[in-house]
């Protein structure tokens, strides 16, 4: 529901926006590395279905999250609000503004964007993210196809999916962050660093 919604503020972006993030070599070594050990196997006699009332928690969790973050979902720009968000603006854009870059209200609402969004799919899997999880993420989320342009492939499209991705992993940790250090491990499992 907050990837479609973010979809239509992101709309007039034609290109990939170049928002890096502290997860780059840089910045790393702020960002904890290790992810908690969590087995997720069914063993043998184990019952793999969910049932509904579980669902229901999920998605009463996802609700939560959404009342907590106070982010509009009516399609206007994001804006950092709470102090976790303020923080993770604050440093993402010092961070792309050291890198000589620029920042605007439209890099906060995709920074925003990209981190709530990673929150929400962490809520939906029950927290639990690996490299799996996030190449799931960024190959179906409709934030990563409205900042990338749809002819890149290759390497560069593996860099700017990085790039992309860096952001969303480093705002884990501040909206999120107790599914932030799995973000991270995710990350550099995919894309290195």
């Amino acid at each position: 529901m907050l990837t479609l919604t973010l979809a239509t503020v992101l709309a007039g972006t034609t290109a990939c926006i170049p928002l890096p993030s502290p997860l780059g070599p840089e910045g790393a070594e702020r960002i904890p590395t290790a992810a908690p050990s969590v087995d997720v196997t069914t063993g043998p006699g184990e019952d793999a279905t969910t049932a509904p009332d579980e669902f229901a928690d999920v998605f009463a969790e996802r609700e939560e999250f959404f009342r907590e973050q106070q982010l509009p979902m009516d399609g206007s720009l994001l804006t950092a609000v709470t102090p976790a968000q303020q923080q993770f603006i604050a440093e993402q854009r010092a961070y792309v503004e050291q890198q000589g870059g620029s920042w605007s209200a439209t890099e906060e609402s995709v920074s925003l964007a990209l981190a709530a969004d990673a929150c929400e799919t962490s809520i939906l899997n029950r927290h639990q993210i690996n490299a799996s999880t996030l190449t799931t993420h960024v190959t179906t989320s409709p934030l990563f196809a409205q900042l990338l342009p749809a002819d890149l492939e290759g390497d560069a499209r593996t860099q700017a999916e990085a790039h992309v991705a860096s952001v969303m992993a480093f705002g884990t940790t501040f909206l999120c962050p107790d599914d932030g250090d799995q973000w991270v491990t995710a990350y550099r499992e995919v894309y290195g660093g």
